[in-house]
């Protein structure tokens, strides 16, 4: 009689692959930050593809202004794509944001930004991109982690909440 009232707090969260390419072990990221997990926890990608997708449906997203990254708020999970390694520098080069907006809820699956793979690959550090869990503090464990070659919205791990 009270469920209606009382909405259960979601407890399995679980995350597609934002980019086409190959999932590897977030300490593989050439990059300390991500490498030593201060930032949260989670996969890294080498990209093949030239865009990056809604890894789940999400309550908010937030574009950084130079579309290198994008985060994604659902309940208590937050999440972060982060295209490759020192692109912040490049100031939205190589990047166009297809989503019109830059804030405000998505459906798992929508085309957020595009990149020019060769471009980055001559003017960045790294292409790898971490997709890091960085509410850690509220997970309590990440599992189901699918290394290797991956499409773009096929799963790549599973989060579970405390």
């Amino acid at each position: 009689m009270f469920k209606k009232f009382f909405k259960k707090k979601e407890n399995l969260v679980e995350v597609y692959s934002p980019l086409d390419g190959e999932v590897i072990r977030i300490e593989e990221v050439p990059d300390d930050a991500f490498a030593s997990k201060i930032i949260g926890d989670g996969v890294a990608i080498i990209p093949s593809g030239d865009t990056i997708y809604a890894p789940f449906d999400s309550e908010d997203i937030s574009v950084f202004e130079t579309k290198h990254a994008v985060s994604f708020q659902k309940g208590d999970v937050e999440l972060i794509v982060h295209f490759g390694i020192d692109t912040v520098k490049l100031n939205g080069e190589g990047f166009t944001k297809i989503i019109l907006k830059d804030e405000g809820s998505v459906k798992k699956g929508e085309k957020l930004i595009g990149y020019d793979l060769e471009y980055i690959k001559n003017n960045a550090k790294s292409i790898i991109s971490p997709v890091v869990v960085s509410s850690m503090d509220e997970i309590d464990e990440i599992f189901d982690v699918k290394y290797g070659k991956v499409s773009a919205l096929e799963p790549i791990f599973k989060i579970r909440l405390k």
